[in-house]
């Protein structure tokens, strides 16, 4: 249950770390290109080069925030599961991994959707109306960055009680044990 936690937080910040990098790609390629490159950016310019490299690192960070929301769901459930049977059924790390895998389901239907759709336009924008477009985008960056935030946040929280619980636990089975040994020497000593 905490390898499952640790898990889905690690790989979430992996996923963060993999999005951060993706939008440095095409700034590494376009200023020291190989050779192949250079003709290319000769052939199609440097900013048609530009926008096709910045589409495709967008591109490649949706799909990748797509297949990661699947993963989570699946990850999401397994831990709801392990917690119902391995906490005795207590509802503070039920609620905790409830809201941490709401979260995730808000993400793929509401949030993930819809910038693949408004993110598609703004990869190559036409004149027009390119401000509000990309204020949507861009909001829609920041609900994904905080409901991600939130989710670690949460998951943090949720580790910290189950690392309270389960010393509490050995604490507990400690004393039974001492309370056991006390009893078996007794009568021993007289």
């Amino acid at each position: 249950m905490t390898f499952l936690l640790g898990a889905w937080l690690g790989c979430s910040v992996f996923m963060a770390l993999v999005v951060l990098q993706n939008l440095h790609a095409s700034g590494l390629v376009m200023n020291s290109p190989v050779e192949p490159v250079t003709r290319m950016i000769k052939t199609l310019g440097q900013d048609q080069m530009t926008l096709l490299l910045r589409h495709q690192a967008a591109q490649q960070t949706r799909n990748l925030y797509y297949v990661w929301e699947q993963a989570q769901i699946v990850l999401g459930l397994a831990m709801g599961v392990c917690l119902y049977f391995a906490t005795q059924k207590r509802m503070f790390s039920l609620v905790l991994c409830g809201i941490m895998l709401s979260l995730v389901m808000f993400q793929f239907w509401a949030v993930t959707p819809e910038l693949g759709y408004r993110g598609r336009e703004m990869d190559f924008p036409t004149g027009g109306d390119v401000s509000s477009g990309m204020v949507r985008v861009l909001l829609l960056y920041q609900v994904l960055v905080a409901t991600e935030g939130l989710k670690l946040i949460i998951g943090g929280v949720l580790a910290s009680y189950l690392f309270v619980l389960r010393t509490s636990r050995k604490r507990s089975g400690r004393r039974q044990m001492d309370l056991v040994d006390d009893a078996d020497h007794s009568h021993i000593d007289r």
